[in-house]
């Protein structure tokens, strides 16, 4: 569904990503993980049209990514950051459905029945809806953000460490139900993320970035018991979990 042909980035003398091949399984969950500034993030807004790559080509469908074309393509993605990323003076039901009113492409009543679909996927409370960004817990806009990104049913749905915010038990909950709506829809899935447990969790592949290159893709067990890189090893070493009068918790 997205191909990426040699493609960098380079923001001035920074490179922020080496020229880099991928291509994303229709149906699968790929986790894009690694330490702060790999170049994961950029590698993700790359896919997404939010930057324009230095170098190289991104494919949609075997069609090429380009200036002409890009919003066409941004229409057919779903988009989710950190904390929803909504607007503070709307209310989270006009957050939904921004960008479904402004194309005037559905009628009232198929938008309305839109968000009764997305509501019941996603368990928020009742009243919800109708409540402002700044009335709703931290767990609540990341729902309302995964709606957003949901309403107009696209192809392909990118998340941008969507928990990295929330605490654990908020966070637990949420990547429960995230796992649950991914299989319910049978969505193409770009997930960004440090968290290793995250990362697999969700992922049907793992790409692991170092220093602006993919150094490993594959399984979890791939990573695990066949790293390519000594920086694999110690990538997965230093996301050791915490012991307990010596046993792993």
């Amino acid at each position: 569904m997205i191909r990426l042909r040699g493609v960098s980035k380079s923001f001035g003398e920074t490179v922020a990503l080496q020229p880099t091949d991928l291509t994303l399984t229709p149906g699968q969950t790929t986790v894009l993980l690694g330490p702060s500034g790999c170049g994961k993030s950029t590698l993700l807004r790359l896919m997404i049209g939010l930057l324009e790559p230095t170098g190289g080509v991104i494919e949609f469908d075997g069609e090429p990514v380009t200036p002409a074309n890009v919003m066409r393509v941004r229409r057919r993605i779903g988009y989710v950051i950190q904390d929803g990323g909504l607007f503070p003076h709307m209310t989270a039901r006009e957050n939904v459905t921004l960008m479904a009113r402004f194309l005037r492409e559905r009628s009232p009543a198929d938008i309305e029945r839109r968000v009764g679909e997305l509501d019941q996927l996603v368990h928020l409370p009742a009243g919800a809806l109708d409540r402002y960004p700044a009335q709703l817990s931290g767990g609540q806009r990341q729902r309302v953000g995964i709606m957003r990104a949901l309403m107009l049913e696209p192809e392909i749905l990118f998340l941008d460490e969507p928990m990295g915010a929330l605490d654990p038990l908020i966070r637990y909950d949420l990547q429960e139900d995230l796992r649950t709506i991914f299989r319910t829809l049978n969505k193409t899935v770009v997930l960004v993320t440090h968290d290793m447990g995250e990362a697999g969790f969700f992922g049907d592949r793992l790409v692991l970035l170092n220093a602006g290159r993919i150094v490993q893709q594959g399984s979890l067990a791939d990573l695990v018991e066949r790293p390519a890189d000594p920086f694999v090893t110690r990538f997965f070493q230093a996301q050791r979990l915490p012991t307990l009068n010596g046993a792993t918790v």
